[in-house]
């Protein structure tokens, strides 16, 4: 989990931002097909708040009206602002940088799309009951407000607007991912079965449930930045009851 709003990116997750000050609001749309009505959840403050809203907090994509973030005044102070506000604008190209056309080329050699925008994991507290979502950035607003003697921006004001996006990572099958109670969950740095299902179930004994819903082998072979689903409560129980 983080205490601080974090971004990276889920083919490479060391390249990421880490913002000093959250941000003052995070504001969440879905628009249904048609443009029939609107319906969002926000969270304001220095504390994340969980949302109902499906399709985000690591709740199941279902594929067709993705939903909408807007990420307000979120700063980043110190020496290194430039360079993650350069990765903010980067992320907004299908290939940025020498490590953009990497990861393009790799992602072309296994039958990715790499002509759209990386796929971003947007984190902010614990897995499930905090922010998570997994999205591609469309607009990136930057306002350096300081600059050092050196000509170096220190202080960098950040507004952000980013669109859900199905992970090209998951790694269950739309049929056994998508069954109604499950939720989705995305992998971050120092997370493992143990710990996620510590987090969700109080326990690390579900773990090997959770590597028999998402098909997993070898639990060390799940890396940060990998979708996996949580079975429901009820579901946990059937699946316990069926193993004895």
């Amino acid at each position: 989990m983080t205490d601080r709003l974090k971004i990276f990116k889920v083919l490479m997750p060391a390249e990421f931002v880490l913002f000093d000050y959250n941000p003052e609001s995070i504001k969440v749309t879905r628009a249904q097909t048609g443009g029939a009505r609107t319906r969002g959840a926000g969270t304001t403050g220095s504390t994340p708040v969980a949302s109902s809203t499906a399709g985000t907090l690591g709740g199941l994509f279902h594929g067709t009206d993705p939903m909408t973030i807007t990420i307000t005044k979120a700063r980043l102070v110190g020496p290194e602002a430039k360079v993650m506000c350069d990765n903010l604008l980067g992320w907004m190209s299908p290939a940025s940088g020498l490590l953009g056309a990497i990861t393009s080329a790799i992602m072309t050699a296994i039958g990715l799309d790499a002509s759209k925008p990386p796929d971003l994991v947007v984190q902010w507290g614990p897995p499930v009951a905090g922010f998570m979502v997994t999205a591609q950035m469309t607009k990136a607003d930057i306002t350096y407000v300081r600059i050092s003697s050196d000509g170096i921006p220190i202080h960098a004001v950040c507004n952000l607007t980013l669109k859900e996006s199905p992970s090209p990572l998951s790694m269950t099958n739309p049929t056994s991912g998508g069954r109604p109670g499950r939720s989705r969950h995305v992998m971050v740095a120092d997370e493992n079965l143990m710990s996620v299902s510590t987090a969700n179930f109080g326990t690390p004994n579900a773990w090997r449930l959770i590597a028999e819903v998402n098909g997993i082998d070898d639990p060390n072979s799940v890396k940060p930045g990998a979708v996996i689903y949580l079975p429901a409560r009820e579901e946990l129980r059937e699946l316990a009851e069926s193993l004895r």
